[in-house]
């Protein structure tokens, strides 16, 4: 009860930034604007659940049984002076057979000028790679789940070092504030990429990004570190003893995730293109590479002139590895966690790479884990055009799923994940856009699905 009461006082909080904002800025208007959408989807299917991308990284817009969905967001900007300005946004959602069927998207305050960011709030993270990609170009963070409520402080574009070097940075403090395991635990994260540009053609981008589940009532030890000694073991991921966790004393305080980014860009006379691989780490053997080849290893190509083809994504990603099977530094169990049994979800949903497999509803303790199945190797394609007035999209998935290094599945699961998209924006009534999906898996009925969308802007 507690709990629910400092969630509502959070809530109404944000409620009262926000309103204070809109109307403040309503006396300003020559230096206001607001824009503003609302969308509504239908949903038809063969089965119980939807086509997996019907649902996946939607940022829990659609549920996976979800028959009608619909949402309405706005934002309002006020510039402070040429270079700076303020700004607050919300967005709210209904979808029905889903635990809460309506929720928050977005609900933020920010504010941003040439070289910082700071965002109070959620809000969801932009899309990249016309959204072809299986991750959103980060295996960590892929927009799967709701939008985390925190403080970000960034840099809003890339400081120049110098005519080569740029840098990119950012830290945040979120609150996994949904029902799990260890009850109002904490997540860390900061990220530091190096951009260097060889010339006007190829720039080569070098990201480490960190993330760290801490703090927090655990149904089995307690009481977890929470105060400012416990954040810099967090921060610097230095070993340190948890309290009453027998077994931990050689770890790192807290649950720690990570990846490397090697992200190689160039262009030619017939277009843009990006070459890059994302290596996983959660311990020691994964920052050295004993993991390797584990991530993702992709290619995203922007054509020149071409309208009919706009973008193309090929991603080959595998877990497989996991830093082999010895004790001590192998069996890495990518997304569980001893003490965060919950892993890396935030409301059941995987925030991260979203085709491993979970385990819905199960009591999680020592003999059961969250993530059943995160050994995995798929191939993921995605391409996006215009014909004519028609926008168009296509997905595809081929995934093998093995079950985890300790406990790998007797029989492999191999499924198939097909979408397509094909939109028409009119000039003044919006966007119609229809949806098929085609799912296939060895282990499960096929799933065969179609939903009619429209989303009007304002």
């Amino acid at each position: 009860m507690v709990n629910g009461f400092h969630k509502n006082i959070v809530m109404k909080q944000y409620f009262l930034v926000l309103f204070l904002a809109l109307s403040y800025s309503g006396f300003c208007q020559s230096n206001f604007s607001f824009t503003g959408a609302i969308e509504a989807s239908g949903f038809v299917s063969n089965n119980d659940s939807l086509p997996l991308w019907f649902y996946t990284n939607t940022s829990s817009l659609v549920g996976r049984q979800s028959n009608v969905a619909g949402i309405a967001e706005g934002e309002g900007s006020y510039q402070l002076t040429e270079k700076s300005s303020f700004s607050a946004g919300a967005a709210f959602y209904y979808r029905d057979n889903v635990p809460d069927e309506f929720q928050r998207k977005e609900l933020y305050v920010q504010f941003e000028n040439t070289w910082l960011a700071v965002i109070a709030g959620a809000k969801e993270l932009p899309e990249v790679a016309q959204g072809l990609s299986a991750t959103n170009k980060n295996y960590l963070w892929s927009n799967n789940v709701r939008p985390l409520p925190g403080v970000r402080i960034a840099s809003s574009q890339p400081l120049r070092l110098s005519n080569t070097f740029s840098v990119d940075a950012a830290i945040a403090h979120y609150e996994l504030n949904d029902n799990r395991s260890t009850d109002n635990a904490r997540l860390h994260y900061k990220h530091l990429a190096l951009i260097t540009k060889l010339n006007e053609n190829h720039k080569i981008t070098a990201k480490i990004q960190h993330f760290a589940q801490w703090a927090g009532t655990s149904p089995d030890y307690g009481k977890l570190k929470s105060d400012f000694s416990a954040f810099i073991d967090v921060f610097t991921a230095r070993e340190s003893p948890e309290v009453n966790v027998e077994g931990e004393i050689f770890n790192a305080v807290g649950n720690h995730l990570g990846s490397y980014l090697l992200d190689y860009e160039f262009k030619s006379s017939f277009g843009t293109t990006s070459v890059y691989h994302e290596h996983p780490f959660e311990d020691g053997s994964g920052t050295g590479f004993s993991n390797f080849p584990d991530g993702v290893w992709g290619i995203y190509f922007q054509p020149l002139e071409s309208s009919f083809i706009k973008g193309l994504v090929y991603e080959f990603i595998t877990t497989k590895n996991q830093s082999g099977t010895i004790e001590g530094s192998g069996f890495d169990n990518y997304f569980n966690n001893s003490v965060y049994r919950s892993g890396w979800t935030y409301e059941g949903g995987i925030i991260g790479l979203p085709f491993m497999i979970t385990a819905p509803g199960t009591m999680l303790d020592e003999s059961n884990v969250k993530f059943i199945s995160n050994t995995l190797a798929m191939h993921h394609f995605g391409i996006s055009g215009t014909f004519k007035m028609l926008q168009w999209k296509l997905k595809s998935s081929y995934v093998r799923n093995f079950g985890r290094v300790a406990a790998p599945f007797s029989e492999i699961i191999a499924t198939t994940h097909h979408y397509f998209e094909i939109a028409y924006p009119s000039k003044k009534h919006g966007t119609f856009t229809l949806l098929t999906g085609f799912d296939s898996s060895s282990a499960t009925d096929s799933i065969l699905g179609a939903g009619l969308q429209y989303a009007y802007q304002f």
